[in-house]
């Protein structure tokens, strides 16, 4: 599964009967797919247990389209790769 594919999954489990065809990587996270600051940190905590790393508050508050989570998490794999 594709990084993409794990963050559209992280946010219906967040936003449970969220319209999956909402999630592109173009969305907004407030706007588009309303999820408040509550919904962000159970975002960020739903995708650390499933990805076993470590997003810290400031990272995730520069969060504001689900392209900018997927990116997060793609670089994140990638220093834990070269560690």
């Amino acid at each position: 599964m594709d990084v993409f594919e794990l963050v559209k999954k992280a946010i219906c489990k967040v936003e449970p009967g969220l319209d999956e065809s909402k999630i592109v990587p173009a969305a907004l996270l407030k706007e588009d797919l309303d999820l408040d600051s509550l919904d962000r940190v159970e975002l960020a905590l739903s995708l650390e247990d499933e990805l076993g790393l470590y997003l810290q508050d400031e990272e995730m508050g520069d969060i504001i389209t689900v392209g900018d989570v997927v990116a997060l998490i793609e670089s994140k794999l990638k220093v834990e790769k070269k560690s």
